[in-house]
């Protein structure tokens, strides 16, 4: 105890007026710069080659659309077949199954490579059938007559017809007036010299619708066998021939 009295006597002595004099000294003031930050908003932009590409494409894609719906048209105008009022269709072939159709007053697609269309003309036509000098016909009396006949043929609006006239008359697709003048000559001089026989010449002279109807029933038979009809027969002229065999 004693020692610490004696330590405490030996520490060396403050004054109040040091103590006062410290306690008023004024403390230095922390400064504090402040400084005004601007902040400026931001807009979005877009740079303008990029607006430029935007309305480039655009207007590609619509060019682009614009020549596939023309390209599709003229490409469906070529393969899209229309029957006119006085012809009729036969397509074949097809991709799995052949077959034939007949497009009577209609259209159809005809695929280039798949199918084969065939026109079959529908309107009348006439031919006239002449057998004079060397080719008169000889009648029942034994004479020979020069004739003149007019056939007024046309293949009918069925399909059965239609067929039969495209499988047996067309050339290349076609059936052309030639090829029915062709198909129809020869059962028609058959026809003529047929009917004469069986009358003479004065009664073929006298009765000629009569001869005509006896020349349209020997015909008719055969001439549907190509798709044809015989609509009427007319006969200009019948004479005797001043040709004789020798």
């Amino acid at each position: 105890m004693l020692f610490w009295l004696t330590f405490l006597e030996s520490l060396p002595s403050i004054s109040s007026q040091e103590i006062i004099t410290k306690e008023l000294q004024p403390k230095p003031k922390e400064i504090v710069l402040s400084e005004n930050i601007c902040i400026q908003p931001t807009l979005a932009q877009f740079p303008q080659n990029n607006s430029t590409f935007i309305l480039g494409g655009t207007a590609a894609g619509i060019v682009g659309i614009i020549f596939f719906l023309l390209l599709g048209f003229w490409a469906y105008t070529r393969v899209y077949q229309i029957t006119p009022n006085n012809e009729a269709f036969v397509r074949t072939g097809g991709f799995l199954t052949k077959k034939n159709s007949v497009i009577l007053y209609g259209s159809c697609i005809v695929l280039p490579g798949f199918h084969e269309l065939t026109r079959v003309p529908m309107r009348e036509i006439s031919i006239d059938v002449e057998r004079t000098g060397n080719l008169a016909v000889r009648t029942q009396d034994y004479l020979r007559a020069n004739m003149r006949v007019t056939f007024y043929v046309c293949i009918n609006a069925d399909e059965q017809d239609v067929k039969t006239a495209a499988s047996r008359l067309s050339k290349q697709g076609i059936i052309s007036p030639e090829d029915i003048k062709d198909a129809l000559e020869k059962r028609a001089d058959d026809a003529i010299r047929a009917a004469a026989k069986k009358k003479k010449l004065a009664e073929i002279d006298s009765d000629k619708l009569g001869f005509a109807d006896e020349v349209f029933n020997l015909i008719q038979p055969d001439l549907k066998k190509v798709g044809l009809t015989l609509n009427n027969i007319a006969i200009s002229e019948i004479e005797e021939s001043d040709t004789y065999d020798t």
